[in-house]
């Protein structure tokens, strides 16, 4: 390659703590031929406690919000890419390069942590958003976004696949734009709402005197299911912690 080339080319650095949609990723920069006009870069963020997977795929670690390397991304990046990842840009950082997040959330609806937990509960959209981010959490101009819909017997595992499903359609789709950034974004209607770790945990703690209807405390345990995590619990005289799930099951 000359330098030539090399000097024109996009430089993209790719921070994740998914090891699924990182892969993908990879392959569809390959899959696009990406790397005639870019180069780019695999990165998974300090937060990640269990990185084997992401080491596995040629990422090493970063930490976003070091400043020197927040004062360093302006020269070294034309573009940063987020997706799934465990740490919150800066504000240096986000104001100094164009950085990307790919949000498994329907923006502006239900901001922040596990967007399709609280759309089972509270019925605002949930889906996928490509947006570029500034100095609040999963907010700024949206590139592209789709949404999903969620069914009566879905807990929020079923959800989060199907999100994870139009994730990957909002990357293939949009890769080459990103890179080239020849995108459109537009401005939300509004702020939306905005939900943080400390309210999921709050909803984790079932209150045996909750009243509500059947519906309202279906919709709670189905939230709060996923798979083998054990979210939803409640305390019992003995000071147990018993936790919670639910099995749902569409009889044709």
């Amino acid at each position: 390659m000359s330098n030539d080339l090399q000097n024109t080319q996009k430089r993209v650095l790719v921070v994740s703590d998914n090891p699924e949609l990182t892969s993908f990723f990879q392959n569809e920069w390959n899959n696009q031929n990406l790397e005639e006009i870019a180069t780019v870069e695999y990165r998974y963020s300090s937060n990640n406690k269990n990185p084997e997977k992401m080491l596995m795929l040629g990422c090493s670690k970063i930490n976003v919000k070091l400043i020197n390397f927040c004062q360093q991304a302006k020269d070294k990046y034309d573009l940063i890419i987020s997706i799934h990842c465990k740490q919150i840009f800066p504000k240096q950082l986000v104001d100094s390069v164009v950085c990307v997040n790919l949000h498994p959330g329907f923006n502006p609806y239900n901001r922040g942590w596990y967007p399709q937990i609280f759309s089972i509960i509270n019925k605002l959209p949930i889906g996928a958003t490509l947006h570029i981010m500034d100095s609040e959490i999963d907010h700024g101009l949206i590139i592209a976004q789709k949404e999903v819909l969620i069914k009566n017997s879905d807990t929020s595992l079923d959800v989060y696949r199907r999100v994870i499903s139009v994730e990957k359609d909002l990357i293939k789709e949009n890769l080459v734009s990103l890179v080239k950034q020849s995108y459109t974004a537009t401005k939300s209607a509004n702020d939306g709402d905005y939900n943080s770790i400390a309210d999921f945990k709050e909803l984790c703690k079932l209150d045996m005197n909750a009243i509500g209807s059947l519906q309202e405390h279906i919709d709670l345990l189905r939230a709060l299911t996923h798979g083998e995590h054990q979210n939803a619990y409640f305390v019992d005289n003995d000071n147990n912690k018993i936790y919670v799930s639910i099995n749902l099951k569409v009889v044709e």
